[in-house]
C-alpha cells in the first residue's frame, strides 16, 4: 500500500467508520469517488505549550488523479509534497525528503494504512496491526482518534507523534479537521474548508521549486 501523506488521505477520507456505522461513512464517501481533483482551503494551526499563542497560517490543499497531493502554505513558506511513495516537506527553509516506508515513525503513514483498511469492505476488518483506534459520533460529526502501535521500544522512540484525532462532517461528507499530536501535548492541526471538486489546478500546486 502506497505512502500517502495524511491529509491525502483526505481524498477518500470523506470516511469510514466501523460496524453500524460503515454503511452511513460509506456513503458519505461516495461523494469523492471518480473525483479527477480536489482544492480546499487549509488553516495550519501550530500548538507549544511554552508559547502564549498559537501559530496560525493559511493555504490550500491539492490533489490530483491518479496520486498526487500538496499542502501550501505561501506566507509560512511551508509546503507538503506527497507523490506515489515519495513524501516532501519544506520546512523553515529545509527541505526533507522521505521514501522509506514501514518505519513506522511517519503518521501519515499509519493513517493511510487504517483508513485504507477502513475503506475495504469487510465490516471485519482488523486494525489492530497498524493502530488502536477509538470511534465517537455526536450530531453530524464523526471523530476518529487513531493510536499508533509499535512493539520495537527504539523505533517508538523515534515516532514524531503519539495520537492523531480526524473529525468528518457526515452530513456535508467532508473532512474538517485532522490533529497530530507530538510528545509533550504539543500538536499540529489541519482545518479544511471551501472543497471544490474537479477543480482547474496549476502543475505548479506540485513544484517545490515553484511554490517555493
Amino acid at each position: 500500500m502506497k505512502r500517502v501523506y495524511m491529509i491525502w488521505v483526505v481524498v477518500v477520507l470523506a470516511c469510514q467508520m466501523l460496524s453500524a456505522q460503515q454503511a452511513e461513512l460509506h456513503k458519505a464517501a461516495e461523494r469523492f469517488r471518480g473525483i479527477r481533483s480536489l482544492k480546499m482551503n487549509v488553516v495550519q494551526t501550530r500548538h507549544n505549550v511554552t508559547l502564549i499563542k498559537d501559530i496560525t497560517t493559511s493555504g490550500h490543499f491539492f490533489y490530483q488523479e491518479p496520486n498526487r497531493c500538496s499542502m501550501v502554505f505561501p506566507d509560512a513558506k511551508e509546503m507538503l509534497l506527497a507523490v506515489d511513495d515519495t513524501f516532501v516537506m519544506v520546512r523553515d527553509g529545509k527541505q526533507h525528503v522521505a521514501k522509506a516506508k514501514g518505519q513506522g515513525n511517519n503518521p501519515f503513514e499509519v493513517l493511510s494504512d487504517v483508513f485504507h483498511k477502513l475503506l475495504s469492505a469487510d465490516e471485519n476488518v482488523d486494525l489492530s496491526e497498524y493502530a488502536d483506534v477509538k470511534l465517537s459520533r455526536q450530531g453530524n460529526s464523526c471523530t476518529i482518534t487513531i493510536f499508533p502501535k509499535e512493539k520495537n521500544i527504539k523505533s517508538k522512540r523515534r515516532m514524531m507523534y503519539t495520537s492523531c484525532i480526524v473529525i468528518v462532517d457526515l452530513k456535508a461528507a467532508e473532512l474538517r479537521s485532522v490533529r497530530i499530536y507530538e510528545r509533550g501535548e504539543n500538536y499540529t492541526q489541519y482545518d479544511f474548508s471551501n472543497y471544490i471538486i474537479n477543480a482547474e489546478i496549476d502543475t505548479n500546486a506540485f513544484d517545490v521549486q515553484a511554490m517555493m
